[in-house]
């Protein structure tokens, strides 16, 4: 018979597969929002650990600031080579770039996180405003590396290992702490950019190969002379 379905199925048949499957889909996608990226013990634990992490480096540097206060001709541990040294970055304003030297802020700041962390990774019921303060400290501190890097590599062109420490933990702590804000509902955005922000890890090796590239263009001369190319 003309216009008969040879296979049998009536178009209704088809609208309910399609719609099957488009329901399907839907909460596939739905499960995958659902399914925490940063939960508490996940970001709990990274702000710990890169507090601790953070807090001996900015310690290490005070004590070599302290040092060079005392002997300005004085070769630190970290003076490797006229472009991979702490002095060089000591020696400049931005190492003071509030009035204090950076590494007071950074112990008073990791020292927080840490405890911060410790509070998070126990899953001790906080407050909506203390996970936005941790939230801004970290936006504020991850928005200082970039600061501090910048002027390391293109003004000061100069590498202090020690703040290298220090931006390395930087950048799992902001992304962890933004992700896990976005999951707990401390911060309300887009669906997209949240979805964006939930993939931390991928988020944090992008940030570490962009730095990488970066410095490795940088300092491609000096690379290149210590390679003896």
């Amino acid at each position: 018979m003309a216009g008969s379905d040879p296979l049998g199925t009536a178009p209704d048949d088809l609208d309910d597969d399609s719609a099957l499957i488009a329901e399907i889909d839907a909460e596939l996608m739905a499960d995958a929002r659902a399914r925490r990226r940063a939960p508490d013990r996940v970001a709990g634990a990274v702000l710990l650990f890169g507090g601790v992490v953070g807090w001996l480096a900015a310690l290490t540097l005070l004590v070599e600031k302290l040092h060079l206060l005392t002997d300005p001709n004085a070769r630190l541990l970290c003076d490797i080579n006229p472009f991979i040294s702490c002095g060089s970055v000591m020696q400049s304003w931005q190492a003071s770039a509030f009035g204090v030297p950076n590494m007071a802020i950074g112990l008073g700041g990791f020292a927080i996180m840490a405890a911060a962390g410790s509070l998070v990774l126990a899953q001790a019921p906080l407050p909506r405003w203390f996970r936005a303060a941790v939230l801004g400290g970290m936006t504020f501190a991850f928005a200082f590396v970039h600061f501090l890097a910048i002027s390391a590599i293109f003004v000061i062109h100069a590498l202090c290992p020690w703040c290298i420490i220090v931006w390395t933990v930087t950048a799992p702590m902001f992304f962890a702490t933004s992700a896990h804000a976005v999951e707990a509902g401390t911060i309300r955005v887009p669906q997209v950019l949240g979805d964006i922000l939930r993939r931390w890890i991928l988020l944090t090796a992008a940030w570490y190969v962009l730095v990488v590239a970066v410095i490795m263009v940088a300092f491609w001369p000096q690379w290149a002379a210590m390679a003896g190319i």
